[in-house]
């Protein structure tokens, strides 16, 4: 699963610089080799080797009227198409209305480059299939079905511009996900995942035992009443309902526009004081890209200090805008989105999750959330369902499992009343777009509005 050599990659950047008859002239490259392995009871029901590229060409032309900006993509490292996009992209912006708020492109910058990681782009489906055997004999054991994927990915991206601007950078992931459930169809299922950025540091005898002993835990889910409860959030939770922030809270544009919970509380302490936030694409365990959709390097930004509230993330329009640094968070452009946290990391505390489970009279360890949505972006009001193993807690020991509840929960308010913060941080996903550096939370009076059959 080799990746295109980044020199190649540049070559063509360079070769459609030089065709370019724009003022100016940015060109993207991303290349994405992905394996994978879906699989059920059967075994694998779907596998793949495949690989997407994109060529992203975007031109400015001056006039005495303004800049007008247009871009174009092809879906190939093919010259002749790059050079057909180019084409586009002069004919769209030759009749494109100019754009007063456009920020300068960049020039250059230093930005150190990533190389992917080598075991992750060699794993093969043979290495894969073993792991797909091992969930499925530990299921059959116990009387349940699985149901999973194992992935495997490497991405390459590259940014030149006219104006001097040139990086280039390249990353690994890896993700083994099980969810065992009952052979009956009648009780709850089990569920664990390990993302890294290495195959290396992927454990999937522990994601197989995890997933089986919540689901085996799991047979017999009590009735329980709806109510506020003391919970201890395990990490794939802390991930879904923060990704919300992420998406609609930590960016300039969210806070310019008054849509941000950020709105009127940068500055205050709003938070837990065991709770601090960072966006960091640098960091060690799960790095990301060093800089952004503009080429612009990535800054680490605190978001919340100690339950302080920080300032947004910007990229180069809402910098400019807001007379601000600009902190390297920008999407592709052009494009409605502002700039977006997407390394979230959250600091871990001291406690284990059996401190924190410990730490709880009375209420509940959740191991997921899904249909999670939001209501409100001010306070980040959101909503959702539990899901694959929700266990009554009482007198600091798990006692049973109990029926799926759904939560309706002012975010904002929640994380004022976090009283523990797990020492044990994992890359956690949600059942959509995003992962987070995140630690198991307890949260105290979590409010559960309906219950469920199941």
């Amino acid at each position: 699963m080799p990746l295109p050599d980044q020199d190649h990659a540049l070559e063509l950047a360079h070769r459609i610089l030089d065709w370019s008859s724009a003022d100016e002239t940015e060109v993207s490259i991303e290349c994405v080799e992905d394996r994978f392995v879906r699989y059920a009871d059967s075994g694998p029901t779907q596998s793949a080797d495949r690989d997407r590229y994109e060529v992203g060409i975007r031109v400015r032309l001056h006039s005495g009227a303004g800049i007008r900006e247009a871009k174009a993509t092809c879906g190939n490292l093919d010259p002749v198409d790059a050079k057909a996009a180019l084409g586009r992209a002069v004919q769209l912006a030759e009749v494109t209305d100019p754009n007063p708020e456009l920020a300068p492109l960049g020039g250059p910058v230093q930005v150190p480059e990533t190389a992917p990681e080598r075991p992750t782009i060699d794993h093969t489906f043979r290495e894969k299939a073993d792991w797909v055997k091992a969930a499925l004999d530990a299921c059959r054991a116990q009387d349940l079905v699985p149901a999973g994927l194992i992935e495997t990915t490497a991405m390459s991206r590259s940014l030149i511009s006219s104006t001097g601007r040139e990086v280039q950078g390249a990353l690994t992931r890896a993700a083994f996900a099980l969810t065992a459930s009952p052979a009956s169809g009648e009780g709850g299922s089990g569920f664990a995942e390990h993302v890294a950025a290495s195959v290396e540091a992927i454990r999937p005898d522990d994601v197989v035992r995890r997933a089986v002993e919540k689901a085996v835990s799991n047979r017999s889910p009590r009735p329980i009443d709806p109510g506020e409860y003391t919970v201890v959030l395990e990490p794939a939770a802390v991930s879904s309902i923060l990704l919300f922030a992420a998406y609609h809270g930590f960016g300039a544009q969210e806070v310019h526009e008054q849509s941000s919970f950020l709105c009127g509380r940068i500055g205050e302490r709003v938070f837990s004081e065991l709770l601090t936030v960072e966006d960091d694409a640098g960091n060690d365990t799960y790095p990301g890209f060093l800089f952004d959709g503009e080429g612009a390097r990535k800054q680490r930004v605190g978001l919340i200090d100690r339950g302080t509230v920080c300032g947004p993330v910007t990229d180069a329009r809402w910098a400019r805008k807001l007379d601000m640094p600009n902190t390297g968070h920008g999407v592709a452009q052009p494009s409605m989105c502002g700039p977006i946290a997407s390394n979230l990391v959250v600091q871990p505390g001291e406690a284990s999750l059996e401190d924190l489970i410990r730490g709880v009279d009375r209420g509940l360890l959740v191991s997921q959330f899904h249909y999670t949505n939001m209501i409100e972006p001010r306070d980040l009001t959101l909503t959702g369902m539990t899901r694959n193993g929700t266990f009554w807690i009482e007198h600091g020991e798990v006692r049973h499992a109990v029926r799926n509840l759904r939560f309706t929960e002012k975010l904002v308010n929640a994380l004022a009343r976090v009283t523990g913060v797990g020492r044990e941080v994992e890359v956690a996903g949600a059942l959509f777009d995003g992962e987070v550096l995140a630690p198991a939370l307890r949260i105290e009076r979590f409010r559960f509005t309906s219950t469920t059959e199941f």
